[in-house]
């Protein structure tokens, strides 16, 4: 997951000018990574922490409480966003960021597998 934010990262920021040919304020991009990124790993987290509880409904109660985390905190930084520009909302920003929370939400969730099938294996 680190070499997915480093990478992306790098890509937006080395490739600024492509993206202002194509009308995409990398900014909004970035910032949206490091939060998406943040929160991937505070979730991943606490959801490897509590794969080892012996009562199952604590892995699924954090593992969804952390869904609905990274859920709100994008929808407030888009609420943020989309009242600061006042009507200049950069639309193919919003929709890359949406992209790369698909990304981590996918990566999280391979993650948590890998570590949940190597945990049950070696018990």
């Amino acid at each position: 997951m680190i070499a997915l934010f480093i990478l992306i990262s790098c890509f937006f920021l080395f490739g600024k000018d492509a993206l202002r040919e194509n009308n995409v304020d990398n900014t909004v991009v970035l910032i949206g990574n490091l939060l998406l990124f943040l929160i991937s790993l505070l979730n991943i987290y606490r959801s490897a922490s509590a794969i080892n509880n012996p009562n199952p409904q604590v892995f699924v109660r954090v593992f969804y409480s952390g869904f609905v985390i990274r859920l709100f905190a994008c929808g407030a930084a888009a609420f943020v966003y989309i009242y600061t520009q006042q009507g200049k909302i950069n639309k193919p920003a919003l929709f890359i960021c949406l992209g790369i929370y698909i990304i981590y939400s996918l990566i999280e969730t391979t993650t948590l597998k890998k570590i949940f099938n190597d945990r049950k294996s070696n018990a």
